[in-house]
């Protein structure tokens, strides 16, 4: 199971600056904060939902979180017309897909906090084909732990089985570590934050996917320690 910002697609380069201009161009406030672990729910609908409640000292409209998310992705699409190179992959992140999907012993998910329509144009602009591969994103739970668990429901249906031998999640977050440990997946880091991830606890970590046989290994030897 795949988180995407930072995991799949290296969006840290443009994703908050597209936020802030989404949430400022619908409600007029430009000081939104992006610490985003000062969140409730680090998760697109959950961000914005506080966001208002901070600035507007009242509970969100479904309709103004609708016109954000709207926002936020005409933003992406504006600024990949505008710079195109800044959309892409963590590196080796489709190679290492393409390899799993090889395999019958595995399924793959992905669980993300971006909505589904921010989630897809990202994997696209950056070159990732996720086609077939079932997707948990914002609109799919309140919390992370809840994405998460709809995620693994859905390769399960995909892959025609009532149960997994175990789930191993790969994030870059301190919430993908503590949302994974609430679940009782396993956990593999990957990106930037590796010493921030290794400080919670992660034993497993790699910068990207260049090492597939590295990061094979990790997934074996996760494996055998569930």
């Amino acid at each position: 199971m795949f988180d995407i910002d930072g995991t799949l697609t290296e969006s840290y380069a443009y994703d908050q600056q597209a936020y802030v201009d989404a949430f400022f161009e619908v409600t007029g406030y430009r000081d939104v904060n992006t610490d985003w672990h000062a969140y409730r729910h680090v998760t697109s609908h959950g961000i914005t939902a506080e966001a208002i409640r901070n600035c507007r000292g009242r509970d969100a409209e479904p309709a103004e979180v609708a016109a954000i998310e709207q926002q936020m992705l005409e933003c992406l699409q504006r600024l990949h017309l505008k710079a195109s190179e800044q959309f892409y992959e963590v590196a080796g992140a489709s190679a290492f897909l393409r390899y799993l999907r090889q395999r019958d012993d595995v399924a793959i998910s992905i669980a993300t906090g971006c909505w589904r329509s921010e989630a897809l144009f990202k994997l696209e602009a950056s070159g990732i084909d996720v086609d077939g591969i079932p997707l948990a994103a914002s609109e799919d739970g309140g919390s992370r732990v809840e994405i998460m668990a709809v995620s693994a429901g859905k390769a399960l249906r995909s892959a025609n089985l009532t149960a997994f031998e175990g789930v191993i999640y790969f994030g870059d977050a301190l919430w993908d570590v503590r949302a994974a440990a609430e679940l009782g997946y396993g956990f593999i880091g990957i990106g930037q934050r590796l010493a921030l991830l290794r400080e919670a606890g992660a034993k497993f970590l790699h910068r990207d996917y260049s090492d597939i046989k590295g990061v094979v290994r990790s997934l074996a030897a996760h494996h055998v320690g569930q």
